[in-house]
């Protein structure tokens, strides 16, 4: 499913008022920089002091780049910039859907859990113990071995999901 974003750029206050078919304008590129959304200037609108937003849609799951561009004004020279895009960092949606398997209760636990529960080590048991950030309830549990598979509780080299 598409994402569509608010995007904006700065092209300093010399360039400002530059809409519509002949002005700014953006273009969606693939981390090896081949066009995936041809330039538009569709939905491109001047907010302040040459800073320029839209409401740019991005393909399911896009990894890229998006190069904004600033025709020549006056006695200024047309101008570029670009700002990495990846679905990882800008689409909130993702961290609902990154997800750990417990296989022992077959559910779908969230990192989120995962990384903001409490974390244990049972000394007695050479096992960490992971909950969700209730901190009470276990979702995930890992024995814990040296460098030769020796189960330990400090010295940790490995572990291994129960």
């Amino acid at each position: 499913m598409p994402l569509t974003l608010l995007q904006n750029v700065c092209f300093g206050s010399a360039r400002g008022f530059l809409t519509g078919v002949s002005g700014v304008g953006y273009t969606l590129l693939d981390t090896a920089g081949a066009v995936v959304s041809a330039r538009t200037t569709a939905g491109v609108y001047h907010i302040v002091s040459g800073t320029y937003a839209a409401n740019v849609t991005y393909p399911d799951r896009f990894n890229g780049q998006i190069l904004w561009d600033c025709p020549a004004t006056g006695s200024l020279a047309s101008a570029t910039a670009i700002e990495d895009q990846n679905v990882e960092a800008n689409d909130p949606r993702v961290s609902d859907t990154w997800s750990m398997v417990n296989s022992t209760t077959g559910s779908i636990q969230s990192l989120f859990d995962i990384n903001f529960g409490r974390w244990k080590i049972d000394k007695a048991a050479n096992q960490m113990l992971f909950y969700k950030p209730d901190n009470v309830t276990l979702i995930a549990t890992f024995n814990l071995f040296d460098d030769t598979l020796t189960p330990v509780y400090d010295g940790v080299f490995e572990r291994q999901k129960v």
